[in-house]
């Protein structure tokens, strides 16, 4: 009996065992890499000791790996592997996502199954890396330091099973070797099993079982591409493909690759040998070695009519686009998660909102998670400009879907926007929202504070008026009031952000004030530099800084004009809301009007002391409110 044949056998043995409990398990289908890992590291003497707990443990690690392929096919619209159709192509996402879920939530449960207290311990915390470096994948930026940060994805994403998988015979009693050491041969070997199954998705003769250039044509950075940043993926595919593999006067990028994967297969085998796995583990890594050289022979480049008859991945479609915003929405937990959210996110102004009842603090949270869970998608769930737009407008329709009852399964819509229908709030709020993200995603210059107006009225505005009208308060006098406040948070925030906004190449700043103070976009640059490097800031930024200020502290005024106007319940925690975040101007010119290199943040101490100011202000404009005519329902 082979390797692969044992292992076969001994998860299939497994998988009927625990399919008695009624759960969802997969057939031992493909190469079998993991548990075949697992078997290479038990001696050849101590294999017939293996008893069902360990193989329990094999086929906990392969359900984990095939629900990340029922996923990662989500993710990356993968209608073809292992050269079938996949269940996504053939029955769709709700399917695919629901059979992950299905051996994920399983793979727990035979985990522990095992008995082994270690490697349940070491499964759990594997499965939650993975997770999270599928995160940090999806959140990367093209200023990070790319082949720093794909080392650390794959380190976490692939290299977690493999580790996982070659010290569970420590962990079973079936090797003599310390679990940290197995653990970090195997992360090492999955690190390389990555880089291998990267390097042939860029060569058309490599056999993968999947469409060729998925990373490509997801904009997904990996080593194969070297020096090259993000710019590499604004070519077509056929230029793509000719610049990985010709180079007139230096290596190529296919050449240069290879000589990495090279020498840390060499380095692999020696680790491997040195702990004594059996043969067919090096003799594996052999041959993943002569694939990726076979593939990248001269005699074997593609020529432009291979190009133009590759299988490539097929663009992100709108079903695609929901599935994936559904999959960022899972990110944020439970609904009793949500408060945590808060805090972390939002410490002013989750700060002020404990003064809310508990009911009111619920809204408030839910309101809060859907605005910043739309201000996400636009800065962090896109590869491009076009795609953006097309998870925004895929947004807008889920949202409105929602909004009218329909069940969408994407909880910070389904209760966020069935709260407010049920409080007949007009989606109009939402579309106003959306539209002002739509503004972010190719940032331009405001001509004017009037013209900047129309963007902090869609970003933040629009959610003073839905916060107000939550508490039942329709008074157009009062609405107008919440208007300003969130006119006043949103320049705060401007300020805030100036060299934030700046490296990812947005100004907000008006024009019109930027030359009545003699500041270009290259004075900008300029001050930024010194700055970091000798704390200067020249006084004309300063008084430009101060004149938004202003502008902002003007329209805090006629905000808390309106707070008498609320229901009782409420005002304090506004008035507190309202001086925390305006607290932030005093600690830009406590920091020398440096929000160029530094952001300003209040302290816990400070937001206290300022909190006691708001509510002095709060007493001072109650004492003389300035009444509207048509107020109705603010009791």
């Amino acid at each position: 009996m082979t390797a692969v044949e044992a292992v076969r056998s001994g998860i299939s043995k497994s998988a009927i065992m625990v399919q008695e409990y009624g759960m969802t398990i997969p057939s031992p289908s493909g190469k079998l890499l993991r548990p075949l890992t697992a078997l290479s590291f038990v001696s050849a003497d101590r294999q017939h000791l293996l008893d069902d707990r360990f193989w329990l443990g094999c086929l906990a690690i392969q359900m984990v790996h095939e629900a990340s392929i029922y996923h990662d096919d989500v993710f990356d619209g993968g209608m073809q592997r292992r050269n079938t159709a996949t269940l996504l192509a053939t029955k769709g996402i709700g399917a695919s996502v629901l059979v992950g879920d299905l051996y994920l939530t399983g793979a727990y449960r035979v985990a522990s199954l095992t008995g082994y207290h270690d490697f349940l311990t070491a499964f759990i915390k594997a499965v939650e890396t993975m997770v999270r470096g599928e995160n940090i994948q999806d959140s990367i930026t093209p200023s990070e330091n790319l082949l720093t940060t794909y080392e650390q994805i794959v380190r976490m994403k692939s290299g977690q099973l493999f580790g996982i998988a070659a010290a569970l015979p420590s962990w079973s009693g079936h090797s003599d070797l310390p679990s940290e050491q197995l653990l970090n041969i195997g992360i090492n070997l999955g690190i390389f099993y990555q880089m291998v199954d990267d390097f042939l998705d860029y060569c058309p003769t490599g056999e993968t079982g999947k469409p060729k250039l998925q990373d490509f044509n997801n904009r997904i950075w990996t080593f194969v591409l070297g020096s090259h940043g993000t710019e590499w993926f604004e070519q077509s595919a056929d230029q793509a493909l000719k610049a990985f593999f010709t180079s007139k006067n230096a290596p190529s990028l296919a050449e240069i690759a290879l000589s990495k994967l090279q020498d840390r297969g060499s380095s692999l085998i020696s680790q491997i040998q040195k702990a004594a796995a059996q043969p067919p583990m090096v003799e594996m890594i052999e041959e993943w070695l002569q694939r990726c050289a076979h593939a990248s022979r001269p005699n074997r480049l593609a020529t432009p009519k291979i190009y133009s008859k590759l299988s490539l991945a097929p663009k992100p479609e709108r079903s695609l686009t929901a599935a994936q915003i559904g999959l960022r929405a899972q990110k944020l937990g439970d609904v009793s998660d949500w408060g945590v959210f808060f805090q972390r996110n939002s410490r002013s102004f989750s700060y002020a909102s404990r003064l809310f009842p508990r009911p009111e603090r619920s809204i408030i949270t839910e309101i809060y998670l859907f605005c910043r869970f739309t201000d996400n998608l636009a800065d962090k769930g896109a590869e491009s400009i076009a795609h953006a737009y097309e998870i925004l407008n895929v947004w807008d329709q889920i949202a409105y879907s929602a909004y009218q009852g329909n069940a969408t399964g994407i909880p910070v819509a389904d209760v966020v926007m069935g709260r407010m229908a049920s409080m007949v709030i007009p989606y109009s709020l939402i579309s106003e929202l959306i539209e002002g993200m739509r503004m972010d995603v190719e940032p331009s210059r405001y001509s004017s504070m009037e013209e900047l107006r129309l963007y902090t009225y869609r970003v933040a505005s629009v959610v003073g008026d839905w916060i107000t009208q939550a508490f039942g308060v329709r008074d157009s006098w009062v609405l107008e009031r919440a208007h300003d406040l969130g006119h006043a948070m949103q320049l705060t925030n401007i300020v805030r952000d100036v060299g934030e906004d700046l490296s990812m190449g947005r100004l907000y700043l008006p024009a019109d004030l930027m030359d009545e103070h003699q500041i270009t976009l290259e004075t900008l640059k300029d001050l930024k530099e010194k700055a970091f490097n000798h704390g200067f800031i020249s006084p004309n930024y300063t008084e430009l800084i101060e004149a938004i200020i202003a502008e902002a502290n003007s329209a805090y005024d006629r905000a808390y004009e309106g707070i008498p106007f609320l229901p009782t319940r409420l005002r304090r925690a506004i008035a507190v809301a309202a001086r925390v975040y305006r607290g932030i101007h005093d600690e830009i010119r406590s920091n020398q009007y440096n929000n160029l290199t530094s952001r300003a943040y209040t302290s816990s101490w400070k937001k206290t002391i300022l909190a006691r100011k708001g509510l002095t202000q709060l007493r001072q404009v109650s004492q003389n409110p300035k009444p509207s005519n048509t107020l109705n329902s603010a009791t």
